[in-house]
Protein backbone atom coordinates (compact mmCIF):
# COMPACT_ATOMS: atom_id res chain seq x y z
CA UNK A 1 0.00 0.00 0.00
CA UNK A 2 1.37 3.70 -1.31
CA UNK A 3 1.13 6.07 2.01
CA UNK A 4 0.95 9.77 1.58
CA UNK A 5 3.10 10.56 5.05
CA UNK A 6 5.49 8.94 7.13
CA UNK A 7 5.78 10.33 10.88
CA UNK A 8 8.54 8.45 12.98
CA UNK A 9 7.08 9.13 16.24
CA UNK A 10 3.57 8.60 17.22
CA UNK A 11 3.89 11.03 20.68
CA UNK A 12 3.82 14.68 21.30
CA UNK A 13 3.99 16.77 18.15
CA UNK A 14 3.63 13.44 16.10
CA UNK A 15 0.56 12.02 17.97
CA UNK A 16 -0.86 16.00 16.96
CA UNK A 17 0.83 15.70 13.16
CA UNK A 18 -1.19 12.70 12.79
CA UNK A 19 -4.58 13.57 13.36
CA UNK A 20 -4.31 16.96 12.07
CA UNK A 21 -3.05 14.77 8.90
CA UNK A 22 -5.74 12.26 9.13
CA UNK A 23 -8.24 14.90 9.14
CA UNK A 24 -7.57 16.47 6.26
CA UNK A 25 -7.89 12.70 4.33
CA UNK A 26 -4.16 12.23 3.35
CA UNK A 27 -3.19 8.80 4.65
CA UNK A 28 -0.63 8.50 7.27
CA UNK A 29 2.18 5.14 8.57
CA UNK A 30 3.91 5.68 11.84
CA UNK A 31 5.88 3.68 14.23
CA UNK A 32 5.89 2.43 17.45
CA UNK A 33 8.53 0.76 19.38
CA UNK A 34 5.82 -2.04 20.39
CA UNK A 35 2.72 -3.06 20.54
CA UNK A 36 1.88 -2.43 23.72
CA UNK A 37 2.58 1.32 22.73
CA UNK A 38 -0.24 1.35 20.48
CA UNK A 39 -3.22 3.37 22.41
CA UNK A 40 -6.85 2.60 21.60
CA UNK A 41 -7.45 5.60 19.54
CA UNK A 42 -5.14 4.71 17.11
CA UNK A 43 -6.74 1.04 16.40
CA UNK A 44 -8.84 0.61 13.32
CA UNK A 45 -8.39 4.22 12.38
CA UNK A 46 -8.97 4.96 8.48
CA UNK A 47 -6.16 5.75 6.50
CA UNK A 48 -3.93 5.08 9.37
CA UNK A 49 -0.95 1.88 9.65
CA UNK A 50 1.58 1.30 11.97
CA UNK A 51 4.86 -1.00 12.36
CA UNK A 52 7.00 -1.39 15.24
CA UNK A 53 10.78 -0.56 14.64
CA UNK A 54 13.42 0.48 17.28
CA UNK A 55 15.36 2.91 16.11
CA UNK A 56 18.21 2.50 18.49
CA UNK A 57 18.55 -1.27 18.21
CA UNK A 58 17.30 -1.96 14.40
CA UNK A 59 19.94 -1.29 11.29
CA UNK A 60 17.27 -3.05 8.76
CA UNK A 61 14.03 -1.40 9.78
CA UNK A 62 13.13 -0.97 6.85
CA UNK A 63 11.71 -4.69 6.50
CA UNK A 64 8.88 -3.08 9.24
CA UNK A 65 8.39 0.71 6.67
CA UNK A 66 5.97 0.77 3.83
CA UNK A 67 6.94 -0.13 0.10
CA UNK A 68 6.13 3.58 -0.91
CA UNK A 69 5.98 6.91 0.70
CA UNK A 70 5.36 10.65 -0.07
CA UNK A 71 6.12 12.27 2.40
CA UNK A 72 8.61 11.92 5.22
CA UNK A 73 8.37 13.64 8.65
CA UNK A 74 11.19 12.25 11.06
CA UNK A 75 10.45 13.44 14.21
CA UNK A 76 11.92 10.70 16.10
CA UNK A 77 14.76 11.15 18.96
CA UNK A 78 16.05 10.39 22.11
CA UNK A 79 16.94 13.38 24.08
CA UNK A 80 19.06 11.60 27.11
CA UNK A 81 20.87 8.21 27.74
CA UNK A 82 24.27 7.39 26.80
CA UNK A 83 26.46 8.21 23.86
CA UNK A 84 25.49 5.03 21.90
CA UNK A 85 21.70 4.72 22.23
CA UNK A 86 21.73 8.51 20.90
CA UNK A 87 24.32 8.11 18.04
CA UNK A 88 22.34 4.84 17.04
CA UNK A 89 18.82 6.51 17.59
CA UNK A 90 19.39 10.29 16.31
CA UNK A 91 21.92 10.00 13.62
CA UNK A 92 22.38 6.37 12.41
CA UNK A 93 18.77 5.89 12.09
CA UNK A 94 18.50 8.98 10.16
CA UNK A 95 21.08 7.84 7.71
CA UNK A 96 19.08 4.68 6.90
CA UNK A 97 16.05 6.25 7.08
CA UNK A 98 17.33 8.87 4.16
CA UNK A 99 18.61 5.96 1.94
CA UNK A 100 15.27 3.87 2.89
CA UNK A 101 13.53 7.14 1.59
CA UNK A 102 15.86 7.36 -1.95
CA UNK A 103 14.44 3.22 -3.10
CA UNK A 104 10.77 4.36 -2.07
CA UNK A 105 10.37 7.29 -4.35
CA UNK A 106 10.30 9.65 -1.30
CA UNK A 107 9.44 13.38 -2.56
CA UNK A 108 9.78 15.39 0.41
CA UNK A 109 11.85 14.94 3.60
CA UNK A 110 11.37 17.25 6.68
CA UNK A 111 13.70 16.63 9.71
CA UNK A 112 12.83 17.93 13.47
CA UNK A 113 16.40 18.78 14.27
CA UNK A 114 16.74 21.39 17.36
CA UNK A 115 17.80 24.63 18.15
CA UNK A 116 20.49 23.25 20.27
CA UNK A 117 22.63 22.73 17.44
CA UNK A 118 23.90 26.26 17.75
CA UNK A 119 25.17 25.72 21.66
CA UNK A 120 24.02 29.95 22.82
CA UNK A 121 23.37 32.80 21.33
CA UNK A 122 20.63 35.74 21.49
CA UNK A 123 18.22 35.84 18.64
CA UNK A 124 20.26 33.44 16.37
CA UNK A 125 18.98 32.73 12.88
CA UNK A 126 19.45 30.14 10.49
CA UNK A 127 22.65 31.42 9.17
CA UNK A 128 24.60 32.02 12.75
CA UNK A 129 27.38 29.49 13.25
CA UNK A 130 26.65 26.22 14.73
CA UNK A 131 28.30 24.93 18.31
CA UNK A 132 26.67 22.22 19.76
CA UNK A 133 27.35 22.00 23.48
CA UNK A 134 25.52 18.58 24.46
CA UNK A 135 26.33 15.43 22.89
CA UNK A 136 22.47 15.25 22.05
CA UNK A 137 22.69 18.18 19.88
CA UNK A 138 25.62 16.99 18.29
CA UNK A 139 24.17 13.80 17.23
CA UNK A 140 21.54 16.39 15.44
CA UNK A 141 24.34 18.60 13.86
CA UNK A 142 25.98 15.34 12.32
CA UNK A 143 22.57 13.92 10.79
CA UNK A 144 22.20 17.90 9.50
CA UNK A 145 25.92 17.68 8.01
CA UNK A 146 24.98 14.18 6.00
CA UNK A 147 21.95 15.82 4.37
CA UNK A 148 23.62 17.76 1.58
CA UNK A 149 24.61 13.99 0.20
CA UNK A 150 20.79 13.50 0.00
CA UNK A 151 19.22 17.08 -0.70
CA UNK A 152 19.23 16.34 -4.90
CA UNK A 153 17.46 13.10 -4.46
CA UNK A 154 14.70 14.58 -3.06
CA UNK A 155 13.42 17.89 -1.12
CA UNK A 156 14.91 17.52 2.41
CA UNK A 157 13.42 20.13 5.03
CA UNK A 158 14.99 21.04 8.23
CA UNK A 159 12.89 22.52 10.67
CA UNK A 160 14.99 23.42 14.25
CA UNK A 161 12.78 23.58 17.29
CA UNK A 162 14.04 25.44 20.19
CA UNK A 163 12.93 23.43 23.26
CA UNK A 164 9.57 21.72 22.60
CA UNK A 165 7.20 21.14 25.16
CA UNK A 166 3.51 20.22 25.01
CA UNK A 167 1.15 17.29 26.43
CA UNK A 168 2.45 14.07 25.69
CA UNK A 169 5.78 14.67 25.50
CA UNK A 170 7.99 12.33 27.24
CA UNK A 171 11.11 13.60 27.02
CA UNK A 172 12.84 17.04 26.53
CA UNK A 173 14.61 20.26 28.21
CA UNK A 174 11.04 21.52 29.69
CA UNK A 175 9.84 18.33 30.03
CA UNK A 176 12.85 17.25 32.20
CA UNK A 177 12.04 20.76 34.36
CA UNK A 178 8.68 19.40 35.09
CA UNK A 179 9.64 16.24 35.75
CA UNK A 180 12.17 17.50 38.54
CA UNK A 181 9.10 19.72 39.87
CA UNK A 182 6.78 16.61 39.88
CA UNK A 183 9.32 14.71 42.02
CA UNK A 184 10.89 17.26 43.96
CA UNK A 185 14.42 16.75 42.52
CA UNK A 186 16.88 19.94 42.31
CA UNK A 187 17.34 21.47 39.36
CA UNK A 188 20.70 22.40 38.04
CA UNK A 189 20.47 23.93 34.68
CA UNK A 190 23.29 25.81 32.78
CA UNK A 191 20.89 27.71 30.68
CA UNK A 192 19.38 31.01 31.91
CA UNK A 193 17.31 32.13 28.71
CA UNK A 194 15.86 29.77 26.22
CA UNK A 195 13.13 30.05 23.73
CA UNK A 196 10.51 27.14 24.42
CA UNK A 197 8.34 25.75 21.66
CA UNK A 198 4.53 24.99 22.10
CA UNK A 199 3.83 21.89 20.00
CA UNK A 200 0.58 22.93 19.02
CA UNK A 201 1.48 26.41 17.38
CA UNK A 202 4.34 23.85 15.11
CA UNK A 203 1.44 21.65 13.39
CA UNK A 204 0.30 23.89 10.64
CA UNK A 205 3.77 25.20 9.93
CA UNK A 206 5.20 21.53 9.60
CA UNK A 207 2.77 20.60 7.01
CA UNK A 208 3.31 24.07 5.00
CA UNK A 209 7.01 23.63 4.54
CA UNK A 210 6.13 19.97 3.81
CA UNK A 211 4.63 21.47 0.52
CA UNK A 212 7.33 24.41 -0.27
CA UNK A 213 9.98 23.74 -2.81
CA UNK A 214 13.60 23.98 -2.42
CA UNK A 215 15.59 22.55 0.74
CA UNK A 216 15.08 25.16 3.95
CA UNK A 217 16.07 25.58 7.01
CA UNK A 218 13.69 27.19 9.17
CA UNK A 219 13.62 28.26 13.41
CA UNK A 220 10.75 27.25 15.21
CA UNK A 221 10.68 28.48 18.69
CA UNK A 222 8.36 31.22 20.95
CA UNK A 223 9.82 33.90 22.60
CA UNK A 224 12.77 34.68 24.88
CA UNK A 225 11.62 33.76 28.81
CA UNK A 226 14.30 33.32 31.58
CA UNK A 227 14.56 29.54 32.72
CA UNK A 228 13.67 30.77 36.44
CA UNK A 229 10.51 32.24 35.61
CA UNK A 230 9.45 29.19 33.52
CA UNK A 231 10.32 26.89 36.23
CA UNK A 232 8.25 29.62 38.82
CA UNK A 233 5.22 29.27 36.24
CA UNK A 234 5.78 25.67 35.88
CA UNK A 235 5.40 25.44 39.63
CA UNK A 236 2.97 27.41 40.39
CA UNK A 237 0.26 25.18 37.61
CA UNK A 238 1.46 22.14 39.30
CA UNK A 239 1.45 22.78 42.62
CA UNK A 240 4.01 21.27 43.02
CA UNK A 241 7.89 22.50 43.99
CA UNK A 242 11.39 21.41 42.95
CA UNK A 243 13.61 21.09 45.71
CA UNK A 244 16.01 23.99 44.39
CA UNK A 245 16.36 25.52 41.30
CA UNK A 246 20.01 27.05 40.65
CA UNK A 247 20.11 28.57 36.58
CA UNK A 248 22.76 29.59 34.78
CA UNK A 249 23.79 32.51 32.39
CA UNK A 250 23.91 30.84 29.26
CA UNK A 251 21.08 31.92 26.60
CA UNK A 252 19.98 30.34 24.09
CA UNK A 253 17.38 32.12 22.15
CA UNK A 254 16.21 31.85 18.61
CA UNK A 255 14.62 34.39 15.75
CA UNK A 256 11.12 33.06 13.91
CA UNK A 257 11.31 35.86 11.79
CA UNK A 258 11.43 33.22 8.51
CA UNK A 259 8.96 30.96 10.18
CA UNK A 260 6.76 33.36 10.77
CA UNK A 261 7.28 34.77 7.02
CA UNK A 262 7.21 31.71 5.46
CA UNK A 263 4.70 28.82 7.99
CA UNK A 264 2.84 31.39 9.32
CA UNK A 265 3.54 30.69 12.22
CA UNK A 266 2.40 32.25 15.27
CA UNK A 267 2.62 31.42 19.50
CA UNK A 268 0.66 30.79 22.01
CA UNK A 269 1.19 32.72 25.08
CA UNK A 270 3.82 31.29 27.20
CA UNK A 271 1.64 31.00 30.48
CA UNK A 272 -1.40 29.47 28.34
CA UNK A 273 1.03 27.25 26.87
CA UNK A 274 2.49 25.84 29.81
CA UNK A 275 -1.29 25.24 31.75
CA UNK A 276 -2.09 23.26 28.73
CA UNK A 277 0.54 21.18 28.80
CA UNK A 278 1.06 20.50 32.52
CA UNK A 279 -2.51 21.94 34.31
Amino acid sequence: MDFMNLITCPFGLGERLIFELLKRGESVYTIFSSPKEVPMSFIGKPNLKYGFVKFDEDMHFDRNLPKRVKNVFHIFEVYSGSFLKLFKSNTLATILLLDWAKRVGTSTFVYLSTGEVYGKGKAVDENTFLNPHSFYATTKFEAEKIFKFYEKLYTLHVARLFFPFGKNMNQGYITDLAKSIASGDMIDTAYGVITPTFINDVIEPLIMLRDLKGNLVINVCGGAVEVKILTEEIQKISGKSAKKVSTGKIELSGNNTKAKEMLGYKETPIEEALRSAFG
